[in-house]
């Protein structure tokens, strides 16, 4: 049994410039093209050639000029069944659409033993894209009035999220002869009613989708930065993370600033000015004074005098840029460098800085080896005291000593969160008939007088000490010491921005809100809470952090609250802090 690689291509509707349909595969990505990364990662487990099914290339096109394990040949929906008669009836197809480009890239040698042990169809299917997604259903009865409506987080169940996320399929090529399909989808409904058994296989990670300009050039931002940093064969290095190819000439007075691949062959002429990340096609031309940023030029492409190209895929000829044209906002392009407007401006010597990003991940390095270290020290030093508390426990009622609840942590992945159990054991069950009696707002439970608490339990809560369990989530990294508070999915599922910030970082044991909240715990302003959990996460960093850590010790564990304006000055001036509403955060 072999794998015989299908590469599907497509015309870019985002080409710049260009008067002629344009092959995907034939853009450049990285220090080669898009076809040549995936012919890198095919050749490891494809078997006799790889088959490109495109309506945009020749035989005699460049892009099939090349040396490699496996021979690329280019092949017509209409040829395609007679081609693959040619191959053995134990052979698989393997599909590849790099119009869904997976984040933690393609993974063939996985294909391959998934055919190994299941004989139907299998499709590969990214969710990662729609894991914040909602969807709501309302209930109603017979006359009409709303009885229930409900919010759902279950994307891998829509249809459409299966049928549209399919990133390559490996189909029997006997059952798959005879089909014309242009997209996988197509495919898998063919073979579904063909009676073919197939399966979905769930990638836990989103997609590039490279049929739109945005998405392509997010691919190609991760992949310059990926190249930059490596010897590329035929490439040298000129400056920091500008690699340059065979035969290019650059002229006097040209401003480079990495990342930038500029590939073989491509002339860039005096006065020119090119931002990474970057990519300049085999054979370009850019003209003098011309600006490039953050932009992707195909082979061939020339760039007139004067022109700017910003955030762009142009191809063949780019005009100066219109005066109407709106550039892509910063957040379509991961890393673009925000902050700076032109060329030698005055925030240009800031372009070799690290940025916002990299600080971040900087601090949760910092943030997570803090946590290791203080819950563990914490753990030994408390460690008689624990003892003393669970011995307590047992002895006041039946039941377990820890209380493990469902929560949700970073990127919503459950995980136990542990406390020293404060209620009787039927506690959960006893709930739903106390809702109508709970004193705050908002999903949470509250009563001053909870009939389910035990004594020992009254004594614990009043010194918060039944919280400490969690010093044990925060060393296995399920949270951290400070961040928002875990809740169960059905908490989180209120409002969507609020679960979609709070589930990007880890849930703490004290936090902003514990801090800073009004005096009575059990007043529970909602929109309190969602104003400091997403302020947190705007403004996260270690030394707030520590600030916050500060704060709880000095006020025994939030028994009291510590002026907002101390931990987060610059925003308590610039916001009048005791508005809260979800707009507002």
């Amino acid at each position: 049994m072999s794998l015989i690689p299908l590469v599907l291509d497509c015309a870019v509707p985002y080409a710049r410039g260009s008067v002629r349909p344009v092959s995907l595969l034939t853009l450049p990505l990285g220090a080669g093209t898009v076809l040549d990364h995936l012919v890198s990662q095919v050749e490891k487990v494809g078997h006799g050639e790889i088959l490109v099914l495109s309506s945009c290339l020749s035989a005699t096109d460049p892009v099939f000029k090349r040396s490699g394990t496996l021979p690329v040949r280019p092949v017509q929906l209409e040829t395609l069944a007679q081609k693959l008669e040619r191959y053995e009836a134990s052979d698989y197809l393997l599909v590849v659409d790099p119009r869904l480009w997976p984040t933690t890239g393609y993974q063939f040698e996985e294909c391959q033993h998934l055919t190994e042990e299941y004989h139907g169809a299998t499709h590969m299917i990214a969710l990662g894209g729609h894991r914040e997604s909602t969807r709501e259903r309302v209930e109603r009865d017979e006359n009409g009035n709303v009885r229930r409506v409900q919010r759902l987080y279950a994307p891998k169940n829509w249809s459409e999220v299966s049928g549209a996320n399919i990133t390559c399929s490996m189909a029997p090529l006997r059952a798959a002869i005879g089909i014309r399909f242009v997209f996988p989808l197509e495919l898998r409904a063919a073979l579904s009613a063909m009676g073919v058994l197939s399966r979905d296989v769930a990638l836990n990670c989103d997609v590039f989708r490279l049929g739109t300009e945005s998405g392509f050039l997010a691919l190609s931002e991760r992949i310059i930065s990926d190249v930059c940093r490596q010897e590329v064969e035929g490439f040298e290095k000129r400056g920091e993370e500008v690699l340059v190819g065979r035969d290019c000439q650059i002229g006097r007075d040209v401003r480079l600033v990495g990342p930038i691949i500029i590939q073989p062959g491509a002339v860039i002429e005096a006065g020119v000015t090119v931002i990474g990340p970057a990519v300049i096609g085999t054979n370009s031309r850019i003209l003098p004074r011309a600006t490039v940023i953050q932009s992707v030029l195909a082979r061939g492409t020339l760039v007139s005098e004067d022109a700017t190209v910003r955030q762009q895929v142009g191809c063949e000829i780019c005009p100066e840029e219109k005066p109407d044209k709106t550039p892509l906002r910063v957040h379509d392009f991961g890393l673009a460098l925000a902050g700076t407007s032109e060329p030698g401006g005055a925030d240009s010597a800031e372009w070799g800085a690290v940025s916002p990003a990299q600080h971040r991940v900087l601090h949760r390095g910092i943030k997570r080896g803090m946590d290791v270290l203080l819950s563990a020290c914490a753990l030994v030093v408390l460690s008689p005291l624990l003892l003393v508390v669970a011995l307590a426990i047992k002895i006041d009622s039946r039941g377990r000593v820890f209380f493990a609840h469902r929560r949700e942590g970073r990127n919503g992945r459950e995980f136990p969160c542990w406390k020293f159990r404060t209620m009787v054991a039927d506690a959960h069950q006893r709930q739903r008939g106390l809702y109508e009696k709970s004193e705050v707002d908002g999903p949470q439970f509250k009563l001053r007088d909870d009939p389910r608490v035990t004594r020992v339990g009254r004594w614990l809560r009043s010194t918060n000490i039944d919280e400490l369990p969690q010093l044990f989530n925060v060393f296995l990294g399920h949270m951290s010491l400070v961040g928002p508070r875990p809740s169960p999915f059905r908490e989180n599922q209120i409002c969507v921005p609020w679960r979609r910030a709070r589930l990007s970082v880890r849930p703490g044991i004290t936090g902003l809100w514990q801090v800073c909240r009004d005096g009575d715990r059990l007043r529970g302003d909602f929109h309190e809470w969602i104003f400091y959990d997403m302020t947190y996460v705007r403004h996260f960093s270690v030394w707030l952090d520590l600030k916050i850590l500060l704060a709880t010790v000095a006020t025994l564990g939030g028994r009291w609250s510590v002026p907002f304006s101390w931990l987060l000055p610059k925003v308590a001036k610039n916001r009048d802090v005791h508005r809260y509403s979800v707009s507002a955060a």
